[in-house]
């Protein structure tokens, strides 16, 4: 395996699909709940064989799911350790109790419920809960942190619910995210999600509120990339970078203290 850890100032960020990204950084490779492949669009950066080269040369590859719902999890992502024999899946417990009868993969396979801790390959893993189901995840690898959401979001369905039930969903929404530890985070991935209508930033309002990270990358909402520019618009006066998503397989870095978009 090549060893990049000479690189580690600077993240690649590979956008896959809805909440679906690739992260490079030092040598780490990262995939977290993927979904679904960029696609041939003919603006794709990065595309299925970039995913299992790097996975094939990468010292530490990385699979993450954080819970078992179909556009999370993908049981493709069992075949991949065939291209690397080092390839590591961290897999939130419930994705075991949902695919007990799964095919033998290769790799080795740890599952994680929320509030537990790992360390594997250098990188200390921590897990939070969701306001759905499955975790949410802390990463310390090197001198960043990740953290990835899952479906941990303030889920806001104005339409839907009563009152009551709103002011449940954003009590809960706070007491979850007030258990995350450490201060400001490097790499934040979490939910923008169209469908709450307009309430579609109140969680990733307070996310930059409260931890103030260096790069926001908007997630889960399928084909509706507009609404990444939509949230960049609204969260102008924060100090955070805020990536504007425009298509699958879209790349873009993160240098600490100093953001670089690629961006078309």
């Amino acid at each position: 395996m090549v060893s990049r850890m000479g690189s580690t100032a600077k993240a690649v960020i590979h956008y896959l699909f809805h909440s679906g990204f690739a992260v490079e950084y030092g040598d780490y490779f990262m995939i977290f709940d993927y979904y679904k492949l960029p696609g041939s669009t003919g603006v794709s950066e990065f595309s299925g064989k970039d995913l299992t080269d790097r996975i094939a040369n990468y010292k530490h590859p990385f699979v993450f799911v954080s819970h078992s719902h179909h556009d999370h999890f993908n049981p493709v992502i069992f075949e991949w350790g065939k291209y690397n024999p080092s390839l590591t899946y961290i897999l939130s417990s419930d994705v075991k109790q949902a695919h007990e009868n799964m095919q033998k993969h290769w790799g080795s396979c740890y599952y994680m419920s929320p509030y537990d801790t790992m360390e594997k390959k250098g990188m200390v893993i921590s897990t939070f809960g969701s306001t759905d189901i499955g975790v949410s995840f802390l990463l310390k690898a090197g001198d960043i942190r990740i953290f990835h959401a899952g479906d941990l979001n303030w889920w806001h369905w104005a339409e839907e619910s009563t009152r009551q039930e709103l002011e449940e969903e954003e009590r809960k929404f706070k007491e979850e995210t007030s258990k995350i530890e450490g201060g400001s985070i490097d790499i934040l991935f979490f939910p923008v999600d169209p469908r709450l209508g307009e309430y579609y930033w109140l969680g990733g309002e307070y996310m930059l509120k409260t931890f103030k990270p260096g790069l926001f990358v908007p997630m889960h909402f399928g084909d509706n990339n507009y609404i990444t520019q939509k949230f960049a618009e609204r969260m102008k006066s924060f100090e955070a970078e805020i990536a504007v998503i425009k298509h699958k397989g879209q790349s873009f870095e993160y240098h600490k203290g100093d953001i670089r978009r690629n961006l078309p």
